[in-house]
């Protein structure tokens, strides 16, 4: 099977290159075009040069990291499986070329893959969220849902990541969904999982003020309306600018560091964001991202949970935030360490984590105190 990889960026598309598989390994070369952009994508693991490659350590089932971020996860995953079964096959058998076919141009950032599989784009109103939110339970339980549903549920999930259920929608000014086409901004409403409390899009919209509060930059969010919960959260998706489309690359696809294990430390990702960016405001923000997970309890600090854009001057940031509820973690512990801890995180670990990349004391002590505070008002 062979894909043709297009990157569609800020108002641009450029043919990027060849995926094929041969044998078992999946093989990418770039386009003699796309190597006189100079736009590198994936900096670390494909960085731009003509020669064919492939992934010897096969992380992603042999695919590049930065395809793997196109993939869904998660909730995504889960659709897939059951769309799959219904068709008398699994998703063992769905190799990860075919994945990406199902993804096409309509994934997470700005990577477009053809042939793309036939998909339409669905419609769905504010008043339909308690409905899509049930049905998306019943998957989670692996109880009977009717097929048209769960095809349904697959093309307003896209190809977004998350164990969650979620969907993608656009939103008017007045926060009332939008058909496709029409005005409006592209958003995610997520739903909640079946461990999970009905109050959690209540939850995650209280952290997501603190969140804005703390300085941390945070994309804006609503709590949409439900008759059988307190509200569904909703965020406005940061892979799309004025209808553009930009191109997004997660911590956990840049360095090929699996999102599954306990795989970075925030000394690592603070190296991570001044390698790619070159910026030390850029580093601070991580740096504040990490005091926050750390003083709110947010557990889940894997790999996927941190991204990076590429702007239209080629330049690398920080994304925004995102996946900020408190959360278990492993076995209690922080899934990203800090100084070498996973638990009883101080705020003189936090120092000294951030001192490794020259943030001083002083620094690191005020953004402490500006999330407590955002935090304690949060919970009031």
């Amino acid at each position: 099977m062979n894909l043709d990889v297009h990157l569609h960026a800020h108002g641009e598309r450029r043919y990027m290159g060849k995926l094929a598989e041969q044998g078992g390994t999946i093989l990418f070369q770039y386009a003699p075009e796309f190597l006189d952009s100079g736009i590198n994508i994936s900096p670390f693991k494909l960085p731009l040069s003509p020669e064919v490659k492939e992934d010897p350590k096969r992380t992603f089932d042999g695919l590049f990291g930065v395809f793997n971020d196109s993939l869904p996860d998660g909730w995504g995953l889960l659709l897939l499986d059951r769309a799959l079964r219904k068709k008398g096959t699994s998703l063992h058998a769905c190799l990860p070329l075919q994945r990406l076919a199902m993804v096409g141009t309509h994934g997470m950032g700005a990577l477009e893959y053809t042939p793309a599989s036939d998909r339409a784009d669905e419609v769905v109103s504010v008043t339909e969220l308690d409905a899509l939110a049930e049905e998306s339970l019943k998957v989670l339980r692996d109880a009977p849902v009717d097929a048209n549903q769960l095809d349904r549920l697959i093309q307003l999930n896209g190809s977004s990541a998350g164990a969650r259920p979620k969907i993608l929608v656009n939103v008017a000014d007045d926060y009332c969904i939008a058909p496709q086409g029409a005005d409006g901004e592209p958003w995610i409403i997520k739903f909640r999982s079946t461990h999970e409390s009905p109050d959690t899009g209540l939850m995650e919209y209280t952290y997501s003020i603190a969140a804005r509060e703390a300085g941390l930059d945070m994309p804006e969010t609503h709590l949409f309306p439900s008759e059988t919960t307190p509200g569904y959260f909703g965020v406005k998706r940061f892979d799309r600018i004025q209808g553009m489309k930009v191109h997004v690359h997660t911590a956990c696809g840049l360095l090929h560091a699996s999102h599954r294990e306990p795989s970075l430390t925030y000394e690592s990702l603070l190296r991570l964001t001044l390698l790619l960016t070159k910026d030390m405001r850029e580093v601070q923000k991580m740096v504040r991202l990490m005091v926050f997970n750390v003083r709110s309890g947010n557990k889940d600090d894997h790999s996927k949970n941190f991204s990076f854009l590429l702007d239209k001057d080629n330049q690398w940031r920080m994304a925004p935030v995102y996946d900020l509820n408190p959360s278990e973690g492993i076995n209690g512990e922080q899934t990203c360490m800090v100084n070498n801890k996973g638990l009883n995180i101080t705020e003189k670990d936090l120092q000294a984590a951030a001192a490794t990349i020259d943030v001083d004391a002083r620094t690191v002590r005020e953004m402490i105190q500006q999330v407590d505070e955002a935090l304690a008002k949060a919970k009031k």
